[in-house]
């Protein structure tokens, strides 16, 4: 073999050996990447979508127009679990202070110091004593920005997937005003129009926070 070409094979092997340990010892510094803490499974089991979301605290406003009502009163509202729920409401509307708890034993109702009211229906309930019905059951749905489980009329989304209107157990409702509230996109705003036995009855839900 001619010295030239001996050399130039001694120089190509010399190159391949040193890119190879400079490729070696770069793979050997670098260390493996921890997943990132956002893919790694829930440790506490907290939910991951709207609608495993069962437990909360609202606060916001309800406003009320019917013919036997007309205002508005501040809201709390407490819900653990699907069955469990406390709704505080306090102003003008109801004359005073008037708090509705449901369990799965029924729901009652207190206005002020009067003796509590009980029945099995929450939207029964609030029609006898406060003369306008409040659909607690399907609102655990609603306020969520999801239907209720049941019969459902004309049902809209807009280009994100969000729920727009729905008709649903007699009512006609309008979700907007959709805002993150940490992992969740849920509506601040949601009004429910129905025409009950005495009339037209529309109630509008602000809600200003979420708690969870």
């Amino acid at each position: 073999m001619h010295p030239k070409t001996n050399a130039a094979t001694r120089k190509l092997y010399f190159l391949l050996v040193t890119a190879l340990a400079v490729l070696v010892s770069a793979c050997a510094g670098q260390k493996t990447k921890e997943p990132r803490a956002a893919e790694a499974p829930s440790e506490t089991g907290a939910p991951t979508s709207v609608a495993q979301l069962k437990h909360w605290t609202i606060k916001g406003k309800l406003g009320v127009r019917s013919p036997a009502d007309n205002g508005s009163a501040n809201l709390t509202w407490q819900q653990s679990g699907a069955q469990n729920f406390r709704i505080h409401l306090s102003g003008p509307l109801g004359a005073g202070t008037t708090v509705i708890s449901g369990s799965a034993g029924g729901v009652s109702l207190v206005r002020g110091n009067e003796p509590p009211v009980v029945a099995r229906d929450a939207a029964q309930l609030t029609q006898q004593t406060l003369g306008w019905p409040l659909p607690a059951k399907e609102m655990f749905y609603w306020v969520r920005g999801l239907p209720a489980p049941g019969p459902r009329g004309a049902e809209k989304h807009n280009g994100h997937g969000e729920l727009q209107s729905l008709q649903q157990s007699g009512w006609s409702l309008y979700f907007s005003n959709y805002r993150q509230n940490g992992p969740y996109l849920l509506p601040t705003r949601i009004k429910a129009q129905t025409n009950a036995a005495a009339g037209p009855v529309q109630v509008t839900l602000v809600i200003k926070e979420w708690g969870f």
